[in-house]
């Protein structure tokens, strides 16, 4: 296991990050690795503050309408973020909506199944003969009927 940082912050408590190798505190307290330190907090500032990279405003609507127009959509979205024409946040969010509208592609054609093949085998269910509407819009009374 590594070590701890020994380093006490003005609370008294430890830092509790891992200590470098041969030393007894970590990297962000060493006094000699602070320029390096800084540099990298400006690199991750200046990385994250940069804009997500993004399909332009004009860019036409894709039709999704089956499994093959979405895998088409996905394989420009890869081919996208391979050449970083497309941020990998936007490039997940693509893929994870991918996914849910496959589940949801596969569940329709599985419903619009289910109902071709209840209605080829006469299954479908009649609708509520007169007195059981009745009954449930009533609550079972009996309302001026003999």
């Amino acid at each position: 296991m590594a070590n701890k940082c020994q380093f006490r912050k003005e609370d008294g408590s430890k830092c509790n990050a891992d200590a470098q190798t041969g030393k007894e505190i970590c990297v962000f307290h060493d006094p000699e690795q602070s320029v390096t330190v800084r540099r990298g907090r400006r690199a991750g500032g200046i990385k994250r503050s940069r804009p997500a990279t993004v399909l332009s405003t004009d860019t036409p609507d894709v039709e999704l309408n089956s499994s093959i127009e979405v895998s088409s959509m996905l394989t420009d979205s890869i081919n996208q973020l391979r050449r970083g024409d497309l941020d990998p946040r936007v490039a997940n969010g693509v893929g994870y909506l991918a996914s849910v509208l496959l589940r949801s592609l596969e569940q329709g054609q599985m419903e619009k199944r289910l109902s071709e093949l209840e209605s080829s085998l006469g299954l479908v269910q009649s609708p509520l003969r007169r007195s059981e509407t009745e009954e449930v819009v009533t609550g079972g009374e009996n309302v001026g009927h003999d």
